[in-house]
Order: structure tokens, then C-alpha cells, then sequence
């Protein structure tokens, strides 16, 4: 649930530096960012939680990492599909690809392995407890 919402909020801030604002100074520290708050917040299922009543059983290290992966990987896509709608909006007439890549260039393959990079480092090295 928690790292869902970091991927929601990390595309919502692609989106703002990217389409709202139409820079790409912090675009890779946003991926990244969000990226290691999804892995760390997914870094908890792989733990056992503290005797409060709870059954859950914990999932392997390496499936905490892979869906880490994947989620921050689809936030990074879901903010490049907003900063397109965003273009599209103002009146661009440029498919997602063509719009992203003339615009960005490697910026967004950039941010995909920053956040790929980031989310496998937060979901091995957590959990984060109060």
C-alpha cells in the first residue's frame, strides 16, 4: 500500500518537473528517490512482522525485489505518460514515444534504471521500523 502511494507521488513529481515545469534538472534524483521509497517500503514483506496478531508470512528477499523493480519502473512510466498528456494538452501533436524521446532524449530509459537501481537497493537493504 505505502509503496504504491511513493510511486503515485514520485510520478505525480515526474510529471510537475517534467511537463508542468519542462526541465529535466531532477528527474533522475525523482526516480531515484522514489524508487529506493518503494523498495524499502516493499522490504518490510520480507520480514516477519512483530508478534501482534498477525499471520502474515513473509515472501522471499528476491520476489520483495523484483516487485520493488516493478513498481518503481511503472511509476517512472506512469509520470512519462503524464508529462505526454501534459504536452498534448498544450497542443502537441507527437506520439508518446516520438514526444518523449525528441524532447528527453535518454532521460526516461535514464530514469528507468535509476529507479530499477534504487527500488533493488531500498527492497535489500530495508525494512525501515519506527
Amino acid at each position: 500500500m505505502r509503496a504504491g502511494l511513493i510511486g503515485l507521488v514520485g510520478a505525480a513529481i515526474l510529471v510537475l518537473v517534467g511537463g508542468v515545469l519542462a526541465s529535466t534538472a531532477g528527474l533522475l534524483l525523482v526516480a531515484g528517490a522514489s524508487g529506493a521509497g518503494i523498495g524499502l517500503a516493499l522490504a518490510g514483506a520480507a520480514v516477519a512482522p512483530p508478534d501482534l496478531g498477525h499471520d502474515r508470512t513473509p515472501v522471499r528477499r528476491a520476489t520483495a525485489v523484483r516487485l520493488a523493480v516493478v513498481t518503481a519502473c511503472a511509476a517512472v512510466l506512469l509520470g512519462a505518460l503524464g508529462t505526454w498528456l501534459v504536452a498534448i494538452r498544450e497542443g502537441g501533436v507527437l506520439g508518446p514515444l516520438e514526444y518523449l524521446w525528441t524532447t528527453f532524449g535518454p532521460f526516461v530509459p535514464a530514469e528507468l534504471a535509476v529507479a530499477a537501481i534504487a527500488a533493488a537497493w531500498g527492497a535489500r537493504t530495508g525494512p525501515v521500523v519506527r
